[in-house]
């Protein structure tokens, strides 16, 4: 039987990345995303279906992985979808606030929730967090890091819930070379910034972000679950 994955966020690059690292190790993908995000950058292609798909909205999630299922056997669940918001802590915004938690943590658990019951043995999932969860030196980042290190929580919680039928597990990517919005750029200072305070003098690519996220997925991580992949070119160790 068809072996299948959900990626939200996947059109964006390191989603984008992750459909197509899949699709090489045979799944089929669903590629779920904001309707303009698919309009910019479908990322339809062989083996991958892009799908409408908002993460705070119940049933466009519960669509998506109805449309999911239909295809085969869901085996992989990846939560990629987030946002960013520049929100210093004496001039966050209400709505800034909101979106960050019910994008990045609610969301994320809403489609966990959906899928929950489509999972066999060997299904996994894979939360995409952010070393902004495990630092606190980036001004302006404090709400998105919050929203992160609830990634992190919820996986640890949600591993163990599912356990040992489903491993749960969480990565953390560095600094990535993706095109920067606008509050990414404000939160880190940009490329030029960001690269000095990286050991290994580099930022880091979606295909080593993608390689990370199918490993996990892969029965070579069978005895790994609840736990944080930490794949940032060594910022976390400074």
């Amino acid at each position: 039987m068809t072996k299948v994955a959900i990626v939200t966020g996947g059109a964006g690059g390191i989603g984008q990345a992750i459909n197509r690292r899949l699709v090489a190790e045979g799944y089929t993908v669903v590629a779920g995303d904001l309707a303009a995000a698919i309009a910019q950058d479908d990322p339809t292609a062989t083996g991958i279906h892009a799908v409408e798909m908002d993460v705070r909205d119940q049933p466009s999630v519960d669509a998506a992985v109805a449309r999911a299922v239909s295809l085969g056997t869901l085996r992989g669940v990846v939560n990629c979808a987030g946002l960013v918001r520049f929100t210093p802590v004496r001039e966050a915004g209400e709505d800034e606030m909101d979106i960050l938690w019910r994008v990045n943590v609610a969301g994320m658990a809403r489609v966990n929730k959906a899928c929950a019951e489509h999972l066999g043995e060997s299904a996994a999932i894979v939360n995409i967090a952010s070393l902004t969860g495990l630092i606190g030196r980036l001004t302006g980042a404090s709400m998105y890091g919050a929203s992160k290190a609830g990634v992190m929580a919820y996986t640890r919680y949600l591993a163990c819930e599912l356990a040992p039928a489903v491993r749960v597990n969480c990565l953390a990517p560095g600094y990535i070379a993706v095109p920067m919005s606008a509050s990414m750029r404000a939160v880190s200072g940009g490329e030029e910034a960001l690269i000095p305070t990286v050991p290994l003098r580099r930022l880091g690519t979606v295909d080593e972000m993608a390689d990370s996220v199918e490993f996990l997925l892969s029965d070579r991580a069978a005895y790994i679950t609840g736990t944080t992949l930490v794949a940032d070119g060594g910022v976390t160790a400074l």
